[in-house]
């Protein structure tokens, strides 16, 4: 279909928007990490400074130092890692099951699990941590890994990437002996690596930045995660000097997702076009 000079004038607009929320993440970005390394008074000085009169590499060593940095790092490291393998197999199992099996109740259930999304987190939060607390995992990993451990919209992402697979490869599979798994995990896996790897990529960035839960969950320093472990950081370091510290802490926490999403952004937009139909 040839193009029209107001789809080219269209497209023009959005690479331009696009470029310019790119070039303002990489400014926000390079300003956090040159305040990182900024002697403690010229963080907060004005007029604004970009560029530090000495780089202070120490204060990327001073989280570590004084604080139980290492640990809040290694637990989120832990327990995204651990909620991402959990939504995989649970939203995998949960999609193939409303896409390719017939059972009654199947619509019904399904519409089901799509309402959950209309209800906010915050609601469910009072009756969670009563379970959790009766279950006696207040101050565990259990209680902040397992109630995050599948997702209505991950069920609905891998249910529409399901479908896109051809019936008559199924019915091949089974006609060769294959039974339900050897079928998921030979046919049907290696089509929906990039739904898989969009959904990875979705389910770790939520659960790396999630503050209320883990807040409620862990109020210790051995379950505690980043972004509740930085918020304490900042309550006991409230002085100029400890700026820099909270920058080099704040952009070290960033580094993972920065690192997953770039070598996953080539499955990520796969995953995305294959589930909204594109392909």
């Amino acid at each position: 279909m040839k193009t029209t000079p107001v789809r080219r004038t269209a497209r023009v607009g959005v690479q331009l928007l696009v470029a310019a929320g790119g070039v303002v993440f990489a400014a926000v970005l390079a300003y956090a990490f040159l305040s990182a390394l900024k002697p403690g008074g010229e963080v907060l000085s004005v007029p604004l400074h970009w560029w530090p009169s000495s780089f202070e590499w120490h204060n990327f060593a001073r989280p570590f130092t004084e604080a139980a940095f290492s640990r809040y790092y290694l637990n989120s490291v832990f327990v995204g890692v651990s909620v991402t393998l959990l939504n995989i197999v649970t939203c995998t199992l949960a999609g193939y099951s409303f896409s390719k099996f017939s059972y009654p109740g199947r619509n019904t259930a399904f519409v089901v699990v799509l309402a959950t999304l209309m209800v906010p987190l915050e609601v469910i939060y009072v009756p969670l941590y009563a379970l959790v607390f009766d279950l006696g995992w207040v101050n565990s990993f259990a209680g902040l890994i397992i109630p995050a451990g599948t997702s209505a919209f991950g069920i609905f992402l891998m249910r529409q990437s399901i479908d896109s697979v051809p019936d008559e490869l199924l019915e091949a599979a089974r006609l060769d002996g294959a039974g339900v798994v050897r079928t998921l995990l030979t046919i049907i896996g290696p089509l929906v690596r990039g739904p898989i790897a969009a959904l990875a990529l979705f389910i770790f960035l939520m659960n790396w930045d999630s503050h209320l839960w883990p807040l409620l969950v862990a109020s210790d320093d051995e379950h505690r995660t980043l972004p509740v472990g930085l918020a304490a950081m900042q309550a006991n370091n409230l002085g100029a000097s400890s700026v820099p510290m909270m920058m080099a802490a704040a952009v070290l926490a960033l580094l993972p997702t920065i690192v997953l999403f770039l070598s996953l952004q080539k499955r990520f937009v796969e995953g995305v076009a294959m589930s909204a139909g594109l392909r």
